[in-house]
């Protein structure tokens, strides 16, 4: 044979055997495994990685997780991926003189954002209207801001929230707990002050609005006079925040007894009746400006202390502070918002029954005021000043009717509806319920009027 024909074959022969040595050692692996799982398997745990001490663990830890509801979120999964809640913080401020929302945002906002959140905010309220001594809240998550508060009264606020869509900007009006309290106090030099002694000054300024078309409160109080008024005082989270509706008032004016009980009508409105059921409301108010005094009269001949000559007055001087508010002193429409050499800035007010008031010398007008609006009694339309030929802050008020001046310290005004005759029992009780809580001796009363009701029939 060819030596390189046998080196050939060798291969072929070491392929032949290699089958056979692995059914060898598969065979030899089998037998090995049957003698350990017989040997031990069957006889004890250890092939399982079993022993009787872990099984008796195993049984213990069973019992003890079964009693643990998986509902617990200490025990639940997906808690675990949760991300953390943000940390909320609330910044609070008080508007200062020449604060604006920029600089009181601008911690946290950029002013193009800023801008932003004022277009939000300028369908429901103007952001430029800041007032110096207004409350303020702005909230951050996680040093982000969140959402801006601000009080624009004692009773709204308005609310602009961030989120992924935008600001969001609304007004809210605050939820108060209500507390009745009465109220009263002697008058020495003026309401405001007696008022202030007692109580807030806004309701002084309440009460004189109540009874303006009845007494003058700049000419007719003296000394000793009186007030009683049984108010429903609003509080938030404990604070004062201001007075709701006057439920029933009364004033002493030099012996005569003026008071007004306040009675809903049918539909949910209400008006002030004196214990006569006569509603107290009158065509006009008899002074514009509370807490004011007559400075000069209606009269067809006064030396003008500017142009140094004798001419006719035909209005009443109410000298108040610079930036006392005035009020329309009835309801009607504006003819005039002008300004001229010796009005200054002024008013013109188209009444009914051919009546026009006028305010001359404010200082500014009201927002908003311009020929053609309406307006009711008792709505601020301007404010004192001294423009135009005037030595001092005053309004200078005048009444026409038909065109020709009157005296408006002399206008007996008619007064608005009456009481529903169906209705009078009804007001009786509210009346008999109310008197008491006023606190005022109507005994005493009764006869101080008894006294000045025959001196005047003396006198006549």
């Amino acid at each position: 044979m060819n030596p390189v024909d046998s080196k050939k074959q060798k291969p072929a022969t070491l392929k032949k055997q290699r089958p056979f040595m692995k059914y060898i050692l598969a065979s030899c692996a089998v037998l090995l495994g049957s003698f350990l799982f017989f040997q031990y398997g069957s006889t004890s745990d250890i092939f399982l990685s079993h022993t009787p001490e872990t099984l008796e663990n195993e049984s213990l830890t069973e019992a003890i997780c079964s009693e643990i509801s998986m509902e617990d979120p200490e025990f639940n999964t997906a808690s675990f991926n949760e991300k953390p809640e943000p940390i909320e913080e609330i910044h609070t401020g008080t508007v200062k003189a020449g604060d604006t929302v920029s600089r009181i945002l601008s911690p946290w906002l950029s002013p193009s954002l800023i801008h932003e959140l004022g277009k939000s905010s300028s369908p429901v309220f103007d952001l430029r209207r800041l007032r110096t001594g207004r409350d303020y809240k702005v909230i951050t998550l996680d040093g982000e801001f969140a959402g801006f508060e601000y009080s624009i009264n004692r009773s709204q606020f308005l609310s602009v929230e961030l989120d992924k869509e935008g600001f969001h900007a609304e007004v809210n009006t605050l939820s108060f707990d209500l507390e009745t309290a009465t109220i009263n106090g002697i008058i020495e030099t003026s309401l405001s002050e007696a008022m202030q002694t007692a109580e807030d000054i806004t309701l002084a300024v309440r009460l004189n609005n109540l009874f303006g078309w009845e007494i003058d409160f700049a000419r007719d109080l003296r000394k000793g006079d009186s007030f009683s008024v049984l108010v429903e005082r609003r509080y938030h989270n404990d604070t004062f925040q201001g007075y709701g509706n006057i439920l029933a008032a009364e004033i002493i004016n030099r012996g005569h007894r003026y008071d007004a009980f306040r009675f809903e009508n049918e539909d949910g409105s209400a008006d002030f009746y004196n214990s006569q059921g006569q509603n107290i409301q009158r065509f006009f108010l008899k002074n514009p400006v509370p807490f004011s005094r007559i400075t000069s009269g209606f009269t067809h001949r006064r030396w003008h202390p500017i142009l140094k000559d004798y001419r006719p007055h035909y209005g009443v001087d109410y000298a108040a502070p610079t930036g006392t508010p005035i009020y329309a002193a009835g309801s009607g429409t504006i003819l005039q918002v002008g300004q001229n050499a010796g009005a200054g800035r002024y008013v013109r007010i188209r009444h009914g029954n051919g009546y026009e008031t006028a305010y001359l010398h404010m200082s500014r007008f009201e927002r908003g005021m311009r020929p053609g609006r309406k307006v009711n009694q008792g709505d601020v339309i301007g404010y004192v000043g001294q423009s135009g030929l005037a030595t001092g802050p005053h309004v200078c008020f005048r009444m026409t009717k038909d065109g020709v001046p009157v005296d408006p310290t002399k206008i007996d005004s008619p007064r608005a509806g009456e009481l529903p005759e169906e209705r009078r029992k009804e007001f009786a009780a509210l009346v008999a319920s109310l008197q008491p809580q006023l606190g005022i001796q109507y005994a005493e009363l009764e006869k101080t009027e008894k006294k000045n009701s025959k001196a005047e029939k003396k006198s006549m």
